[in-house]
């Protein structure tokens, strides 16, 4: 889908070549200053025509002081006033916020994008000349047009979800294993009094077992030292996965091949390994999850990708591997939770499985595994999903939005970000709590973008990432995320969560069959689900089957104990007065709902 219908465009903005902005006589508009034409292109790349000013004043005056940078944005944004004249609403700003009006402005990247010959005609460089000596904003260009080269190369214009990689200003980082086998900031005062007085000749005790798992030195067939490199990337990625998701340890065997011997400190007595094999310009990309006793193979999982991606790090489909490799080790994790001597380390797991489970008593019984989890181990992400609980909480209506569950949200989510900044679950759950229950989707994009850079391979990540897109209004952009979910988590023991927002996202742009579709699969799963049950309800009722939407309804007014628009308008849910809310409602009052 365009961004925009070209013939309604006031201006006309060039990002392929030097910049430049004109009206629609031809009359230049472009600022003089190039921190003032950056501005204009970084709006104008963003997912919804939107940046912080933060983020703004962090990649223009990275080295300058709070007060002189928010001066220093607030001149450049008057010089775009000025050379825009009478047409200064194009951008607007608030105290946190600066939008670029989309709907007004046609990209020539756009028409490129459309044309049928787009290789042919790429001879511009995206930006080209733009000299702001900000080690910031030449992280983000480089990474833009690392972007646009992909997407030229691939020909793709809608469903384009690779992550944007930061560029790594060490390159020595890529050779050694993410640091990934403890709390980031465990101190040793933090260490339970037992497990800091274990005698080291006797048997662990039960409560001091660390769940480890061990990954062998990744194998490369048919490359030289470049696919090593694409090796190691991969696997620090599924590192961080395997540690963000599951708080598992990670034993590198690459350094030290003893480690991964078998015993009773190990916990799961599990490997992983990688095999790469470069033939032309495809990459057969492998995982294996085998048992270390035996090397007995216990999952394995296979894609071809293109080998220019593959030494890119734009995984593609192939961080589908990583995905389904975190679902199967989960649910060994879960299997042998129930081993007495794993009890606490299972305690994260089940809460979280708890979670989507979605009854009132799940709820409670996780939020009690959570607590003590952190009174055993303070995780980072231990803190956000009780955070996260609280947005199911209203969603399901067991609580109302009120300011003491605001302020409970609020406090684990901060502590989940102040104990780990980096933590891709955390940063995920932590923007869906402000975007659902705070409606601060600047701020939450943000989280979301970050966590997705981390952890390309997080289905979560890109389904709450939908979700905000749909809260803003934006149906379509969530539809095709869910699309690219539905890849990453097939396997996954949450998928009916998945497929719950493709009938969300389905539901809110028209797509009333997909919607249907989707919204049944996941009823199998979760059949007292609400939110499948309004959407189902709805899409049933335009699509001209009444009996069924009718259906829904009653079954949704049982599980509410009493639905009805008003009522559903009084729980602040997101989204109702958007384009695709108020079909929503139209669709639910056709199918019967009670208005008041």
């Amino acid at each position: 889908m365009d961004r925009m219908d070209e013939k309604h465009a006031v201006f006309r903005m060039y990002l392929l070549g030097p910049f430049s902005l004109v009206d629609s006589k031809g009359k230049s508009a472009t600022p003089r200053s190039q921190k003032a034409q950056a501005i204009l292109a970084m709006l104008a790349l963003s997912a919804r025509g939107s940046r912080s000013r933060v983020w703004l004043r962090d990649k223009l005056w990275s080295d300058r002081s709070e007060d002189q940078a928010a001066a220093s944005l607030r001149q450049a944004l008057l010089d775009i006033h000025k050379a825009l004249g009478s047409c200064r609403d194009l951008i607007i700003a608030d105290k946190n916020t600066v939008w670029l009006d989309m709907d007004s402005i046609a990209l020539d990247t756009d028409d490129m994008l459309r044309s049928e010959r787009l290789a042919d005609q790429i001879t511009d460089e995206l930006l080209e000349g733009m000299d702001i000596r900000d080690p910031e904003f030449e992280d983000w260009l480089t990474v833009e047009r690392q972007n646009w080269y992909r997407r030229i190369e691939e020909g793709r214009v809608d469903d384009v979800f690779e992550p944007r990689q930061q560029p790594r200003r060490d390159v020595s980082t890529l050779s050694a294993l993410l640091p990934l086998t403890g709390l980031p900031d465990q101190r040793p005062t933090d260490i339970p009094s037992a497990a800091a007085g274990n005698d080291p000749d006797k048997p662990p005790s039960p409560d001091n077992i660390q769940w480890t798992i061990a990954l062998q030195p990744p194998i490369v067939v048919g490359a030289g030292d470049g696919g090593q490199i694409a090796a190691l990337q991969f696997q620090n990625l599924l590192a961080k996965a395997i540690f963000d998701g599951l708080g598992l340890g990670i034993t590198d065997l690459s350094f030290d091949p003893h480690l991964g011997q078998p015993d009773r400190k190990m916990g799961l007595p599990l490997c992983l390994q990688l095999r790469l094999t470069f033939d032309g310009s495809q990459v057969l990309v492998e995982l294996a999850i085998k048992h270390l006793l035996d090397n007995r193979i216990i999952w394995l999982g296979s894609r071809m990708i293109g080998r220019t991606q593959m030494e890119r790090a734009e995984y593609g489909i192939a961080a589908a591997l990583i995905s389904q490799a975190v679902d199967q080790l989960s649910l060994f994790q879960e299997l042998s939770a129930g081993d007495g001597r794993l009890s606490r380390d299972g305690l994260f797991i089940d809460a979280v499985n708890a979670i989507f489970r979605l009854s009132r008593g799940d709820l409670e019984k996780a939020e009690r595994q959570l607590q003590e989890q952190i009174q055993y181990q303070p995780r980072a992400s231990a803190f956000a999903w009780l955070s996260f609980i609280r947005t199911f909480q209203v969603g399901q209506r067991f609580s109302a939005l009120d300011a003491h569950l605001i302020e409970e949200a609020q406090a684990y989510a901060r502590k989940a970000l102040e104990l780990d900044p980096n933590n891709s679950v955390s940063l995920a759950l932590v923007g869906h709590v402000h975007s659902f229950l705070f409606r601060e989707y600047d701020y939450a994009a943000g989280l979301f973008e970050k966590s997705i850079r981390l952890n390309p391979a997080l289905p979560l990540g890109w389904d709450l990432y939908a979700m905000l897109h749909c809260y803003a209004g934006q149906p379509e952009k969530a539809s095709a995320m869910a699309r690219w979910v539905q890849e990453l988590g097939v396997y996954s023991a949450h998928k009916y969560y998945f497929d719950t927002t493709k009938c969300i996202s389905a539901g809110l742009a028209g797509d009333h069959a997909a919607a249907i579709a989707a919204g049944e699969d996941a009823l199998h799963s979760r059949p007292n689900f609400n939110s499948l049950l309004r959407y189902l309800a709805s899409s049933h009722a335009h699509a001209g089957n009444l009996e069924a939407a009718h259906q829904y309804v009653e079954r949704l007014d049982k599980v509410e104990n009493g639905f009805s628009i008003t009522s559903f308008r009084g729980t602040g849910y997101p989204l109702l007065s958007t384009g695709g809310g108020k079909l929503l409602l139209d669709g639910l009052i056709k199918a019967g709902a009670r208005i008041r």
